[in-house]
C-alpha cells in the first residue's frame, strides 16, 4: 500500500507540470484567437460605419433643393455641408399634404479624446447627434469628408475613415445627382 502512494505522488509531480504547460498554451492560443477576430471585427465596423455615413448623406442629396459647403478646418480635407430640401408632411387635421422645407447639417467636429466625427442636425435642433464615432470594437475617426462639383447638379462625395484600433482606413466615393437642386453655394 505505501509503495502506490509513492507511485501516485511522482505520477502528480510529472503531470503538474504537464497540465501547466497544457493551459498556458490553451490560454494563449485563444487570447490569440480573439486578439485576431477583435482586428477582424474592427475592419468590418469600420467599412459598415463608413458606407452607412456616406448612404445617409447622399439620401439627403439627392432630395435637396440647396446645398452649402463649409470648410471645417482649415488645411484639412473635411468639408460641412448644409443640405435643404422640401418634403411632404402629412396631418390627419389637414386636407392636403403640406411642402416643408427641411434642413440637415452633416457637420465633422473634433472629439475631446481623439479624431474627427460626423454629427447631424436638425433644422431648429441645437442638439448634434454622432453618425460616426466610438464603438465597441474601437474608434472610426473621419481623415477625409470633401463635396466637389464636377457638373452641374452632380455633386461628388468622398469618404475615408480610420479605424483606431487596425490603424487601417477605408474610403468610399460617389457622385449625387440632384435634380432638384437649385443653389450650390461654396463650390
Amino acid at each position: 500500500m505505501k509503495s502506490e502512494r509513492g507511485f501516485v505522488l511522482i505520477e502528480f509531480i510529472i503531470a503538474l507540470p504537464l497540465i501547466i504547460f497544457l493551459l498556458y498554451g490553451l490560454g494563449m492560443a485563444t487570447m490569440k484567437i480573439f486578439s485576431t477576430a477583435k482586428f477582424h471585427v474592427a475592419d468590418y465596423v469600420l467599412e459598415v460605419e463608413t458606407q452607412d455615413a456616406l448612404t445617409r448623406i447622399t439620401d439627403d442629396l439627392r432630395a435637396a433643393s440647396s446645398v452649402k459647403r463649409s470648410n471645417a478646418f482649415t488645411g484639412e480635407p473635411i468639408d460641412n455641408i448644409e443640405i435643404v430640401y422640401l418634403t411632404l408632411n402629412s396631418n390627419a387635421n389637414l386636407k392636403n399634404n403640406i411642402v416643408v422645407m427641411y434642413t440637415q447639417i452633416y457637420s465633422v467636429q473634433r472629439a475631446r479624446t481623439h479624431g474627427a466625427y460626423i454629427y447631424a442636425q436638425h433644422q431648429n435642433e441645437v442638439k448634434t447627434s454622432p453618425i460616426t464615432g466610438g464603438n465597441f470594437f474601437g474608434d472610426n475617426v473621419v481623415t477625409r469628408l470633401q463635396y466637389t462639383k464636377p457638373a452641374e447638379k452632380v455633386l461628388h462625395v468622398e469618404l475615408e475613415m480610420e479605424s483606431l484600433v487596425t490603424g487601417r482606413s477605408f474610403k468610399v466615393a460617389t457622385a449625387v445627382f440632384m435634380p432638384a437642386c437649385e443653389t450650390m453655394n461654396g463650390f
